[in-house]
Order: C-alpha cells, then sequence, then structure tokens
C-alpha cells in the first residue's frame, strides 16, 4: 500500500504522545482514529475494525515509522519523540519486560513498564492558551504512561486517574485487549473519554460513549494536606531527573528496579512497613491498596491454593495509593548505610517469605536490581540461605580479592572486632581464629558477590573448609542474631580497605611462597644464641620456621601453610609440627620463644618486601638479628609488622 501525506497535519507538542497525537489530528481532520491509522501505515485492518497494536507506544519500527513520517509530514526524529523509546536509556523496565516475557526475573517489572491507561492532568490538557491548543487541546504527554507518574511538577497536583464523568480509567477494555486508543472507530474530541457506557439507560439513549471532557479540573482529594503533596512532589522531581537526566547508574543497574522492586516487598508484608510513611492519609491510601492483596494471598495459602491472582505485581490504579507506595518504597531505599538497610528490609523479607513463597522465589532471583539492595536482601539465615538462587551481586569496590589476607591479622581484627564477642555467653563465642577466617571470606564476598564456599579457594583454604566454618558460626550467631553486625564490622574493614593506599597483594606473596622452605642453617641462626631455646634449636627442623615465617608473609595461618598440608598428604604425623607452631604463636609468650618470635616476624618482613619487589627471597639474617635483639633489649613490644602488610 502506497501512502501519501495527508492533506493538513499537526506539529507535535513537547512531551507528547503517539496516542494524544492521533487524537488531535483526528479531531482536526474530523475522521475518527481508526481511519487515521490506517492511513498513516499503523494497522493494515480495515477501518471497521482497526484495532492500533499498543506497543507501538513503546517503539515504531522502521517502515512503520518511515510511513508515518511521510504520511503526517514529520522527521523521523518527531516520530520516535512521540514513543517511550526515549525513556529506554534511564527506564530500565522498558528495555526488557516486553521483549524477554518469559523471563522469570522480569515478571516482577512487566506491569511496571508502561500504562495502556494513562493518568493525566486537567490543567496540561486544556493547554497553553493558543489558538491550536484551544481548538484541539494540549498534550497527552508521553510520560504519564509510566507507572511512575503521578504528580504534575508544572501544576502542583496529583495526576488523574479516572474519568470524572464514568469513574473509570481512561482506555479500558470490554474484551480484555487493549487498544492504544479506545473505540478507535467514533468520531470524538481529542479530550473526551471514550470509554464505553456499560449501564441500560445510556445504552437505550443511543449513547454508547462517555464522552466527557477532560480538561476540567478537579477538587484535590480530601485529606491530602500541602504538606504531603510537597513530599510527592519531591519524589516526583528526583524521579524526572532520573529520567530526562544524564544520570547513569555507576554500576550499570537502575534506581528503578530497586524502586519497584522495594514496591513489591512493600505490598505483599503490609503492613509491616507502614512506618515508612509519615503521612496518616497516604498510609490510609496504601491500606486501600495492600490490605485486601495480602488478605487475599494469606487466605490463599490458608486453603492451599496458589495465589497468583492478587493484583500484587500491577501498579496501584489509583494515583494516591501509587504514590503513597512509591513513596515508601524510595525512603525504604534512602541515602541510610548498608546495616540500617539490611535491618529494614528483614522484617519485609521474612513476611513475604513466610506468607507468598512463590512471590518470594520472583524476588529472590531478581537479577537486575542494584548489589546495595541485593547484599541488603540477602539476609542471612547465612547457615541457610533464604533461597537457593539468591543472589548478591558484588559491591563496587577499590580493593581486589587478590588484596584480601586469607587471615585477617589481628591489628584489624582487634580494632574493628572490639567487644563483638560481648555480645554472646561465654560458653557459646567463636574462637578468634574462626572469627578472622569468616571475616576473610566474607570481604572476599563482598567484593566478587560469591557464595562462602567459592570463596575460599581465592585465599588458598578448601570449600569444605568454609561450609565447616560457616555452619559453626550459624550456630552461634543465629539465635543472638548477631550476622548484621558481623556484616557490619566487615563492611567498616572494606571501607578501610577502599580507602587505604597501603594494599598489598597477597595473592602473590602466596603464590611466590607456595614452594619456598626456610635452608636449615637459617633456622639455626634464627634459634641460636637464645638461652632455654636449646631444644628448638637442636631437635625441630625448620618446618616450624618455614610454617610461621610464610604465615606472617602471607598473612595467612600457619597450620593451613603449604609445608603442614604438604605433610599431611604425605601420611606424616604434624602433631608436634603443629604444637610447637601453636606455642609461638600465643599471645601470652615470654623470654625465650619471644624473643624468637621477634626475629621470625622480622624474617617474614624481608621475605615478604622480596616477594614484592619479585626479587630473589634472600634475606640478611645479620640485619634480622640485630633488629630483633635490639627488640629484647629495649622492650619493645611484639606486634605485627607493619611490613607484612598489617597497617590499620
Amino acid at each position: 500500500m502506497g501512502f501519501r501525506p495527508l492533506a493538513r497535519s499537526l506539529a507535535p507538542l513537547p512531551e507528547e504522545s503517539l496516542p494524544g497525537f492521533l487524537l488531535r489530528l483526528s479531531s482536526r481532520l474530523e475522521m475518527p482514529p481508526s481511519w487515521l491509522a490506517v492511513r498513516c501505515g499503523l494497522t493494515e485492518h480495515s477501518v471497521h475494525n482497526a484495532r492500533i497494536p499498543t506497543l507501538l507506544l513503546q517503539e515504531l519500527p522502521g517502515t512503520v515509522a518511515e510511513n508515518f513520517a511521510l504520511a503526517t509530514g514529520l522527521d523521523l526524529a518527531e516520530v520516535k519523540a512521540l514513543t517511550l523509546r526515549r525513556f529506554e536509556s534511564h527506564y530500565s523496565p522498558l528495555r526488557t519486560a516486553y521483549r524477554t516475557p518469559h523471563r522469570t526475573t522480569t515478571m516482577l517489572s512487566t506491569r511496571w513498564a508502561m500504562e495502556f491507561s494513562p493518568r493525566y492532568c486537567p490543567p496540561c490538557l486544556r493547554g497553553n492558551g493558543s489558538a491550536i491548543q484551544q481548538a484541539w487541546g494540549g498534550p497527552w504527554k508521553l510520560q504519564w504512561h509510566l507507572p511512575v507518574a503521578f504528580v504534575c511538577p508544572q501544576h502542583h497536583r496529583l495526576l488523574e486517574s479516572v474519568c470524572p464523568g464514568c469513574r473509570r480509567q481512561l482506555n479500558t477494555s470490554s474484551s480484555g485487549r487493549f487498544n492504544l486508543i479506545t473505540s478507535p472507530g467514533t468520531r470524538l474530541h481529542a479530550l473526551q473519554c471514550r470509554n464505553r457506557i456499560e449501564d441500560a439507560a445510556s445504552r437505550a439513549c443511543g449513547n454508547l460513549r462517555c464522552g466527557t471532557r477532560l480538561d476540567y479540573a478537579s477538587d484535590p482529594p480530601p485529606g491530602l494536606t500541602a504538606s504531603d503533596l510537597d513530599l510527592l512532589l519531591a519524589l516526583q522531581q528526583r524521579i524526572d531527573r532520573r529520567l530526562f537526566g544524564d544520570q547513569i547508574e555507576p554500576d550499570g543497574t537502575s534506581y528503578f528496579e530497586d524502586l519497584i522492586l522495594a514496591a513489591h516487598l512493600i505490598t505483599l508484608s503490609w503492613p509491616t512497613a507502614a512506618d515508612l510513611i509519615p503521612s496518616p492519609y497516604l498510609q490510609t491510601r496504601l491500606d486501600e491498596h495492600a490490605a485486601p492483596i495480602a488478605e487475599l494471598i494469606q487466605a490463599g495459602q490458608a486453603m492451599g491454593i496458589p495465589s497468583r491472582r492478587t493484583g500484587a505485581r500491577a501498579a496501584p490504579a489509583d494515583t494516591s495509593q501509587r504514590a503513597a507506595l512509591l513513596l515508601a518504597a524510595d525512603t525504604l531505599l534512602g541515602e541510610q548505610d548498608q546495616t540500617s538497610l539490611r535491618e529494614q528490609i528483614r522484617p519485609l523479607v521474612q513476611t513475604v517469605r513466610s506468607r507468598a513463597p512463590m512471590y518470594y522465589g520472583q524476588i529472590a532471583r531478581s537479577l537486575n536490581i542494584s548489589p546495595r539492595f541485593a547484599q541488603a536482601l540477602a539476609t542471612k539465615s547465612y547457615g541457610t540461605h533464604g533461597h537457593r538462587s539468591l543472589r548478591t551481586p558484588p559491591r563496587k569496590h577499590r580493593y581486589s580479592v587478590e588484596e584480601v589476607p586469607a587471615y585477617l591479622p589481628k591489628v584489624w581484627f582487634d580494632t574493628y572486632f572490639d567487644g563483638f564477642l560481648d555480645h554472646m555467653p561465654e560458653d557459646e563465642r567463636p574462637r578468634m581464629r574462626a572469627l578472622r577466617r569468616a571475616a576473610s571470606l566474607q570481604l572476599v564476598k563482598l567484593a566478587t558477590g560469591l557464595s562462602w564456599h567459592r570463596c575460599a579457594e581465592p585465599l588458598g583454604l578448601t570449600p569444605k573448609m568454609a561450609a565447616k566454618l560457616l555452619a559453626n558460626l550459624a550456630k552461634r550467631f543465629e539465635p543472638v542474631k548477631l550476622w548484621p553486625e558481623f556484616d557490619r564490622r566487615v563492611d567498616q574493614i572494606a571501607d578501610h580497605l577502599d580507602v587505604s593506599d597501603e594494599r598489598i597483594n597477597y595473592a602473590n606473596r602466596r603464590q611466590g611462597l607456595a614452594e619456598w622452605h626456610m635452608p636449615s642453617e637459617e633456622w639455626h641462626l634464627l634459634t641460636g644464641g637464645i638461652p632455654r631455646l636449646r631444644r628448638l634449636h637442636e631437635q625441630v627442623g625448620p618446618d616450624v620456621g618455614t610454617a610461621l615465617a610464610w604465615g606472617e608473609a602471607t598473612q595467612g595461618e600457619p597450620s593451613y601453610s603449604p609445608i603442614v598440608r604438604e605433610s599431611e598428604r604425605k601420611d606424616r604425623d604434624v602433631t608436634s609440627l603443629t604444637k610447637e607452631i601453636f606455642l609461638l604463636q600465643r599471645d601470652d609468650m615470654g623470654g625465650a620463644r619471644l624473643h624468637l618470635r621477634r626475629r621470625l616476624d622480622a624474617y617474614a618482613a624481608q621475605l615478604a618486601s622480596a616477594c614484592d619487589r619479585e626479587t630473589d627471597r634472600q634475606v640478611s639474617i645479620d640485619d634480622i638479628l640485630s633488629e630483633a635483639d635490639l627488640d629484647a633489649k629495649t622492650g619493645r613490644p611484639h606486634t605485627e609488622r607493619r611490613s607484612s602488610g598489617n597497617s590499620d
């Protein structure tokens, strides 16, 4: 079919939508929108049965756009500006919802992608007073088709959601199939309601369309205060800056994915999150939307019926209810620290898991949310994650996995975990070494988003060891709800690593010392000349020194050093070896053993420095002996050395 320019056309108004432009142009040409759609190439159906596809609102395909431009006298840029495609780069549900409709991860956002029944602002529809807008009306704005539009910033009023005449949403469908324009075969003014009239009296009079003018402003909802409107206006302005501005999320995800998922959590767990709404009026409005949904879900669960048709996935139809829900969601996601966010979300997640496990499963598989929100959702239930598919994407950290020590340095532990174990009964407290190992695993988890057992390998540990540690700590932490506090303290260490300019590549040290053994002559020099240390000097081999120097240089556990593991693989008895290692690690060491430990630490510092410089692992025994012996004479306290990477 060939397309010719129409006899007359219109210039699109700023922010105008495709259906709005068609309505104004059909009014000017005095022809039904269905005839106009066929003439412009939007549909191939006959004019008597024209159905204008709703997805044209999202994007006009190439040929369709060219034909429409030819018929209306517009250029392609003007045509494309009539569709929601302009918002795709910022409003992420538009990018995925209708292009991958069967993906579980998009099910929660599909109903939030776009509205076929737009909100509207009557003063905007009245126009700016120009002759064109007086005759055919102002713009039906494209943004009104987005579920995150609820306030008109220009006129400081809530958008209308229903026709004041028939009290129904615009563009309703009696057949269950939406049309880009309701009743496209009927000729009405662009600002008249096109809904079908269902009552018998109207049908008897032959009046089958509502016809109410929509450009007459109604009174604001009773109960909506000026302060309520200010809150909603501020939220709409923040949303609009993201929709129209150049702000792109730094991690490639979208604020709107977080906002929509937070809205689902609030709805499904209602009234758990009621305190997120400061206004009694808005709280009441949201209760009118969410309470029936919660009741349906609970009733279905009690009867063993899957609750699939509760309306939980869709945005509230009423504008004030939608505004209240988005205000609560934005408040939940507000500028607060990670621990506070996790504490705020935890009761919501627990309620949803118990009340609507099917919906929770979809929430748990929502991969498009930000790492910050995903980590807050992963309320640990650490020993058994709340959902097997729950993923925790990595945060954006400056430090790398290679810069995480396998065994949290004691200086760090003393600084960031001071008083931590006071929350637990004395007989239930885990050993310090378990916490130090766990903190390192959690630092890797923060940087990678991997589970603990997968974080073990980068640290030179085994998945079995990590799983056992996780189960052991879960048994102790969960009864006293100590996981959030553990996470908060590790978060502080991660923040410290991010700003530190002295991060060390511990992975490089572990690799460089993987097959290293302390020479026997160096061990004898280190142990010689210390009174009351004859047995160690004469009977104990250099394996003890190898393990301890390796542990200090790599910040790993000497009992898991390569030399110990090698002995275990060869079925050697390592009892005496591990005993000597333990004795030389004690905090209450004194005398000869403390003197030796100072020498070993100085030795390890030189070894670590050689690894960092990637030079031969040569050490100066004379320098080591003089430095360590000076410490012993002056009584300098034994501390873990800065050169080994234990800076604070």
